[in-house]
């Protein structure tokens, strides 16, 4: 929406009221004497309407109302975000060290969180202590004839129901020594199902006792891009 109101002060010459995703945003138009724009984004904006005289209106914003007649204009919420972005912030308390460490499918140890589910396909972060503490990013599949990809490692049609593989650089550390990853030159990783009805990007990157020598020992921090398959 766009509303036109002409200010009571000398300097300004217009304002104009935009709506928007977050509200309104109000910016003040300077005149000739002075070039500076102020934009303040608001949910309600009101002024006082002056009908005194014969021909255009005039709002005034100042606080105190000088006219009987308010005129208020709300902003519309505007639509909902991007739901094809898939975050994670999480973290694991220990790392525990074999033979105590649960054994996982796919060969792989340690303490697990999920950390994003899209369609048969689960990412996971593992914080487990071999030599050390280290932490890594694997995606599942429970489907067969899906395809999964990491740097160099590709499963094209293979990554079936039950398999697990890694899909990041692993995060290697302890508490005086605290490490963080991210995917450097390896790139993204990419899944999709055996129809392509579901497909993603991913970047995962892993943390050991980032937060200090007390722990958590293992961090997780990635997203997905969840592909269209109708774009």
């Amino acid at each position: 929406m766009r509303g036109r109101w002409a200010l009571a002060a000398a300097a300004v010459l217009a304002l104009v009221v935009v709506g928007g995703v977050g509200g309104l945003t109000v910016r003040a138009f300077a005149g000739t004497t002075q070039s500076k724009v102020v934009t303040k984004t608001v949910t309600k904006f009101c002024v006082y309407v002056d009908r005194r005289n014969g021909g255009a209106s005039y709002g005034d914003i100042s606080v105190v109302p000088k006219y009987k007649n308010k005129v208020c204009i709300a902003g519309k919420r505007g639509p909902a975000g991007d739901t094809h972005v898939i975050t994670w912030n999480k973290t694991i308390a220990t790392a525990p060290a074999p033979p105590s460490a649960p054994q996982r499918s796919g060969g792989f140890s340690g303490n697990t969180v999920v950390l994003a589910t899209v369609g048969p396909f689960t990412v996971k972060g593992y914080c487990a202590a071999p030599e050390g503490v280290e932490a890594y990013t694997n995606v599942a599949s429970a489907q067969d004839g899906s395809s999964l990809a990491w740097d160099d490692s590709m499963y094209a049609g293979n990554f079936n129901s039950g398999n697990e593989h890694g899909v990041s650089n692993f995060a290697f550390g302890g508490p005086q020594s605290p490490s963080l990853t991210t995917e450097y030159q390896n790139g993204e990783f990419v899944a999709s199902t055996n129809d392509q009805a579901t497909a993603f990007t991913g970047f995962a990157s892993n943390g050991v006792y980032i937060q200090g020598a007390e722990g958590p020992a293992c961090s997780f921090i990635g997203y997905l891009v969840v592909e269209d398959p109708s774009s």
